[in-house]
């Protein structure tokens, strides 16, 4: 598995009326590279993703930012007024609507998870910014799903639904220092199937060292489990309103793009590559990082000899 990383990205900042989003940045907009955002991950950051999107850098002009509540973005995040899942939606069409002026380009918008989600809806809402669309295994839930969650939410059940909420709440924030959080992680629950780098570069990103030496997270684990809770959001709607190019890879095991959406997918755009990962988890990019540099090249080529 070739991860090597080129050139380090710049650290941006773009101002909003509640504070800042802030993300890195691969390359400058008068070298003239197809433009790409990627979205992270609930609880991750830009950077998490840094050993695939370096090695996209030769061709594209990529950002890709700490949403609101996680990493070095300063915009508000209240746990306790967090219902859905839109404010990300609308943080991103601000970076898009940034990255568009600042390169006279439509986007693509990749993302992974919660990113994804975030995408499909940014790119629902203004198609004018958007060329396109590169997801994995993002979070697409039918109506059910939420009808369960607030069903959960009103009785104040805990559980089904709700266990990853409940075991982000608990996650331990503050560590001896970076490494020790690396050594924590390396091999265990979620990060079990992660190669070391990523752990690496997601402690780096996610982490500030307070005056006492300690590492602790950016996103605080009431975030993160708010994200778990929020399903208020309506992603059936935002697929029937999708009218730009996509790709979706999804995984085989614990996929978060539930039935019936690979299916829906396909329907919108009978063309686009719509494909189940063998051996892969939630985890995906984290797993097979050439296969998402691949999807992405991959689907940049397919819209320019369309010409789309």
């Amino acid at each position: 598995m070739n991860v090597a990383v080129s050139k380090p990205p710049a650290r941006r900042r773009l101002p909003l009326p509640d504070g800042e989003i802030s993300y890195l940045e691969w390359g400058t907009s008068d070298e003239g590279k197809t433009p790409l955002h990627f979205a992270h991950a609930n609880g991750f950051n830009g950077q998490t993703y840094s050993r695939i999107l370096s090695r996209l850098a030769d061709d594209f002009h990529i950002r890709a930012w700490d949403a609101r509540g996680h990493g070095a973005t300063t915009l508000t995040a209240d746990p306790a007024r967090h219902r859905n899942w839109y404010v990300y939606r609308d943080d991103l069409i601000a970076m898009a609507e940034d990255f568009v002026k600042a390169t006279g380009q439509k986007i693509i918008l990749a993302g992974h998870s919660m990113g994804g989600a975030a995408s499909v809806m940014a790119a629902s809402a203004r198609p004018d910014l958007v060329r396109g669309l590169v997801l994995i295994d993002p979070v697409m839930t039918p109506a059910s799903f939420r009808l369960i969650m607030a069903l959960y939410k009103l009785t104040g059940r805990k559980g089904g639904p709700m266990s990853l909420a409940d075991g982000a709440e608990k996650r331990r924030a503050v560590f001896a220092d970076r490494q020790t959080m690396v050594e924590r992680y390396l091999g265990r629950g979620a990060f079990r199937t992660w190669p070391r780098e990523f752990i690496e570069d997601y402690v780096e990103g996610g982490t500030r060292i307070r005056d006492d030496g300690q590492a602790e997270l950016l996103c605080a684990p009431t975030w993160e489990a708010a994200n778990f809770r929020a399903h208020g959001h309506n992603m059936t709607r935002a697929v029937r309103d999708l009218h730009v190019p996509f790709a979706l890879l999804y995984a085989e095991q614990g996929s978060t793009c539930r039935t019936p959406f690979p299916m829906l997918m396909k329907r919108r755009d009978p063309k686009a590559h719509v494909a189940q990962v063998p051996g892969s988890t939630h985890f995906l990019p984290m797993e097979f990082p050439d296969l998402v540099v691949q999807e992405i090249r991959g689907f940049k080529a397919r819209m320019e000899a369309e010409g789309r």
